[in-house]
């Protein structure tokens, strides 16, 4: 199925609560607005699907014809979503980030410890 990840559409994940997991933030260059009705939850299923069942790079829709007609000559191995390009100083970011939320992990984990 084409829009597969519209069936997605209005499903949050839980905890054990009940309560609502808040959902990750895309970066800014990732614009979801290819396909019908697309929004930032559907681009997210379809991003996360591409990275799960595909070692090929993500570019997004690459073609001038998504523009003009989105249920038209869509690359079905690539999410939909405009062509996007990661530069080195994005992959900087993240790597930062990844490493204060390890450090915070770090921290937390220390706490449990000496807390026992």
């Amino acid at each position: 199925q084409l829009f597969w990840e519209k069936r997605l559409q209005g499903l949050s994940a839980s905890d054990i609560t009940e309560q609502i997991i808040k959902s990750m933030e895309l970066p800014k260059g990732l614009q979801g607005r290819v396909g019908p009705s697309s929004n930032e939850d559907t681009l997210l299923s379809a991003v996360a699907s591409a990275l799960h069942t595909s070692s090929a790079p993500i570019t997004g829709q690459l073609s001038a014809a998504v523009e003009k007609n989105p249920a038209v000559w869509l690359n079905t191995s690539q999410p939909l979503c405009k062509a996007f390009i990661v530069t080195d100083e994005d992959i900087k970011k993240q790597e930062e980030r990844v490493h204060q939320v390890r450090k915070k992990l770090e921290e937390a984990l220390m706490a449990d410890i000496l807390s026992r």
